[in-house]
C-alpha cells in the first residue's frame, strides 16, 4: 500500500466511493511543508491545488492506497495536476497532487482568498 497525502476533494467519502469504490476511513493527519494551496478554477466547481511555496504548510490526511487505486486517482487529477513524492512533517514519505507546471491550466490559478484558506 502506498500513502496519499490529501487536503481537498480526495478526503471526501462520496468522492472516494466515485472514484475507487471504497471509503478510506478516516486518514491520519499530518502536515506538508513547502506548499501552498491555491484554487484552480473549473468549469462547474473550484479545485484545491498545490503550489511551491517555501516555508508554507498545508494541513491534510494521509490514507493507505493500492497502486491500481493511484492510478485512477492519476486520470482523476488530469493535466492541471502531477503527483509527486514528499516527505511530510511526521518524517512520513507520500505522494501528493500539486499543480503540473507543464499543463495549461496554469492560468486558472489563484490564491485563496484569505476565507477560503
Amino acid at each position: 500500500m502506498e500513502k496519499l497525502f490529501t487536503y481537498g476533494t480526495l478526503q471526501e467519502p462520496a468522492v472516494q466511493t466515485q472514484l475507487l469504490g471504497r471509503k478510506l476511513g478516516s486518514g491520519t493527519a499530518d502536515t506538508l511543508r513547502g506548499y501552498q494551496l491555491a484554487k484552480l478554477l473549473g468549469v462547474h466547481q473550484t479545485y484545491r491545488i498545490l503550489l511551491p511555496k517555501p516555508g508554507a504548510t498545508v494541513q491534510g490526511l494521509v490514507f493507505e492506497v493500492s497502486d491500481a487505486e493511484l492510478k485512477k486517482l492519476d486520470h482523476y487529477e488530469g493535466a492541471a495536476y502531477q503527483r509527486v513524492s514528499a516527505t511530510l512533517v511526521s518524517d512520513t514519505r507520500a505522494w501528493i497532487y500539486c499543480a503540473n507546471p507543464k499543463s495549461n491550466y496554469r492560468s486558472l490559478i489563484e490564491p485563496l482568498e484569505p476565507s477560503e484558506s
